[in-house]
């Protein structure tokens, strides 16, 4: 009789993630927004076909993430004891999917440093060398390779110290997170409500067609998730950066 399944080891990396995620903040509340993406998922083809420059709409919405955080400082703000941290720089954790020497899949988290004073174009290039480069050579991932062969008493200790210091959290993993699930295919309304280990965390969700109110051809709209600290963040300040990024992302900015 043959199996009819498959096994593998246990990426040992995945222990650090579970740890990591299970700092999540715990007053927090979610919410869901839509942005137009209709021009700026015109620019990105006209890119493509007169430059035959690729742009991922990974880096434009990690651009325009980072752009509205340092708009509204609130949403990079940490409590540290008795005290509030507000960081300049929007260094925005994300995920890349990489294919490993097995042939399978693993994501891997990437922080996109003071990501506010660079142009798609540069963060396009940071993703994609972290696709396609070797990243065991880089400090982060040397620090999670370390904590990963830790025992996981010591592993989270480590971790809860880093989670409670928001200078810590910031070398580690950064001041903002964004966690993007758009693949080829998604195009059907699809929300995902991400942990957070943050003041703030957004998730791209699916992208779906809406009717032009002016009577014009359907526009195309993306759906964000959100998690916010509710003990740092209250909702007009979460308001004004919600309309700082959908302003940001229906207008394309970044690239034209």
């Amino acid at each position: 009789m043959t199996d009819d399944f498959t096994t593998q080891p246990w990426p040992k990396l995945r222990d650090v993630v579970l740890d990591m995620l299970s700092l999540a903040r715990p007053l927090t509340c979610h919410g869901a927004m839509e942005a137009d993406l209709t021009e700026a998922l015109a620019l990105i083809r006209a890119r493509r076909r007169q430059d035959r420059q690729p742009v991922s709409l990974h880096a434009f919405l990690l651009h325009a993430l980072a752009h509205a955080a340092a708009e509204c400082p609130e949403v990079l703000t940490f409590r540290h004891g008795s005290r509030l941290v507000t960081f300049r720089d929007a260094d925005v954790a994300t995920v890349v999917d990489r294919r490993q020497p097995d042939g399978t899949r693993l994501p891997m988290g990437l922080t996109i440093r003071a990501a506010q004073t660079k142009t798609v174009m540069q963060i396009h290039d940071e993703l994609r060398a972290a696709i396609r480069g070797d990243l065991t050579s880089t400090a982060e991932v040397k620090r999670r390779r370390m904590l990963g062969r830790l025992p996981k008493f010591l592993r989270k200790l480590i971790l809860r110290r880093i989670a409670r210091d928001p200078h810590l959290l910031r070398r580690v993993q950064g001041t903002i997170g964004l966690t993007s699930l758009q693949r080829p295919g998604l195009d059907f309304p699809f929300i995902a409500f991400p942990p957070n280990v943050f003041t703030i965390t957004v998730a791209v969700g699916g992208i779906t067609r809406r009717p032009c109110p002016e009577g014009g051809p359907p526009r195309h709209v993306v759906l964000l998730g959100g998690a916010m600290d509710h003990a740092v963040l209250d909702g007009a300040a979460l308001a004004r950066f919600s309309v700082a990024l959908q302003r940001r992302i229906a207008s394309a900015e970044g690239l034209r």
